[in-house]
């Protein structure tokens, strides 16, 4: 299994990805796909199993640590110089969950994260996965006023410093 940045040909492949794991109030638009890869390729992973993306996880620098801006999860709000990452996307296909792949694509966004001098790196889940972050190093910092989606958002972060 190889972990490497995104290219513009998997875009397809990580969209889709995106589609079966998030339902559609929550799931990033396909332009917002494109946006993230071109402003924050760096921090745009993919995973590759027999030449097909099974995996992705992605995320924008930001100046503040308000994780309740909506504008953040499409193409506005976010700072190519912000000295905070937010993960907005880890996700893998159905067939491969399970095997610490998602660990695996978060461990990619951390080290670019710490490797380019990064204050933190911030995310939303759901409730459930809380355990799974803070197994990577994350500490819950409270219930979001994010409504994204109608979910009942959790904050987390991890300081790189």
């Amino acid at each position: 299994m190889l972990i490497r940045q995104a290219r513009p040909t998997d875009i397809a492949e990580a969209y889709a990805i995106e589609t079966m794991s998030y339902p559609p109030e929550v799931a990033a638009s396909r332009e917002a796909f494109d946006y993230r890869l071109q402003t924050f390729g760096r921090y745009f992973k993919v995973a590759e199993h027999d030449g097909r993306v099974v995996g992705i996880a992605n995320a924008v620098r930001l100046s503040h640590e308000n994780l309740a801006d909506e504008e953040m999860k499409q193409t506005g709000a976010s700072d190519p110089e912000g000295r905070f990452l937010c993960v907005l996307t880890v996700a893998v296909h159905p067939d491969y969950r399970g095997s610490g792949l998602g660990a695996r694509l978060m461990g990619a966004l951390l080290e670019q994260a710490e490797a380019d001098g990064l204050e933190a790196v911030l995310l939303l889940c759901e409730k459930h996965l809380i355990s799974f972050y803070e197994r990577l190093g994350f500490r819950y910092i409270r219930s979001s006023a994010s409504e994204h989606g109608g979910i009942a958002w959790q904050e987390m972060k991890r300081d790189c410093r």
